[in-house]
C-alpha cells in the first residue's frame, strides 16, 4: 500500500537542500530564467540521483534481505546529521556577510550545487530500494518539491534574511531521523 504522507513527507525534507542553495544563490541578483535553470537542475539531480541510488537498493536488497532495515536506518541517520551539522554551520557563517552586488551565478555553477545538493537524495535512493518502495512517486516527489523548493527559496532570498536555509535544514534533519526510526521499526 502507497503512504502518500510518506511520499510527501520524503520529497519535502529532501527539498531542505534545494532550498537552502536557492536562499543562498538567490541573494545576487537574479532573472525569472535563472530561477527557472536553476529549479530545473536541482529538481532534475534529486529525482535522477535518487532513481541511481534506488538501482544500487535493489541489488543490494538480494544480498542484506535480513538486515535491510538497518542499513536504511544507518543511511537516513547519516542524511539526518549531515543536514544538522550543514544546518548548524550555515547559522556559524551567516555572521560574515558581504554586501557587494554580484551577477548571478554560472549554469555550471548551478549544476555543481544542484549535484551537490543532491547526494542526501542517493542515500535515500539505496534506502527506498533496499526498502521495496514504489519508486516512480518517490522520485516524482523529490523532484517536484526539489523543483518547487528551489523557487520558493530563490523569490524568499530576494524579499527576507538566508537565515531560514538553516532552520529549514534542522526541522529537515528531525524529519529524516523520524523516517529512519520508522524503517527500522517496520523491518523489526
Amino acid at each position: 500500500m502507497i503512504n502518500i504522507l510518506e511520499i510527501l513527507i520524503v520529497g519535502l525534507v529532501l527539498s531542505a537542500d534545494s532550498f537552502s542553495a536557492a536562499l543562498a544563490m538567490g541573494a545576487r541578483k537574479h532573472k525569472k530564467s535563472d530561477v527557472l535553470k536553476f529549479a530545473f537542475s536541482s529538481g532534475g539531480a534529486e529525482a535522477l540521483v535518487t532513481f541511481l541510488g534506488s538501482i544500487a537498493g535493489a541489488k543490494v536488497i538480494a544480498e542484506f534481505d535480513s538486515v535491510d532495515h538497518w542499513i536504511s536506518f544507518f543511511l537516513l541517520s547519516i542524511v539526518a546529521i549531515h543536514m544538522a551539522i550543514e544546518g548548524v554551520a550555515e547559522f556559524k557563517s551567516h555572521k560574515k556577510n558581504d554586501d557587494e552586488p554580484k551577477r548571478f551565478h554560472s549554469f555550471i555553477k548551478i549544476l555543481i550545487v544542484s549535484l551537490a545538493t543532491s547526494l542526501d537524495a542517493f542515500a535515500v535512493g539505496v534506502s527506498l530500494g533496499v526498502a521495496g518502495k514504489p519508486l516512480v512517486p518517490f522520485i516524482f516527489s523529490i523532484g517536484l518539491w526539489a523543483f518547487f523548493s528551489t523557487i520558493i527559496g530563490m523569490k524568499v532570498a530576494s524579499k527576507a534574511s538566508s537565515k531560514l536555509g538553516p532552520i529549514f535544514s534542522l526541522i529537515g534533519s528531525l524529519v529524516i531521523i523520524t523516517l529512519a526510526f520508522k524503517f527500522l521499526f517496520e523491518g523489526l
